[in-house]
């Protein structure tokens, strides 16, 4: 079994850290696009989850993500 025990996160945590993964290698849309998939196969809800993820971040700077994104796309 993998384990690294010398960091510990939080859920929360997890979900930020997993998200931002996400959203880098996907960008928003396609992040997105991946939550959706899971939807039915989960009980939690998809626009609470959404409001949790981006709960900190401002539009500008959801949109400076995004766009930094599309500029450093291979």
């Amino acid at each position: 079994m993998l384990s690294n025990e010398r960091v510990k996160y939080t859920d929360k945590e997890i979900l930020e850290k997993g998200s931002r993964a996400l959203i880098k290698g996907l960008g928003y849309s396609g992040f997105l696009r991946f939550i959706r998939h899971f939807e039915g196969r989960s009980k939690e809800d998809y626009l609470e989850l959404e409001k949790e993820i981006f709960k900190d971040m401002s539009v500008d700077e959801i949109y400076d993500g995004a766009k930094e994104y599309w500029e450093n796309k291979d």
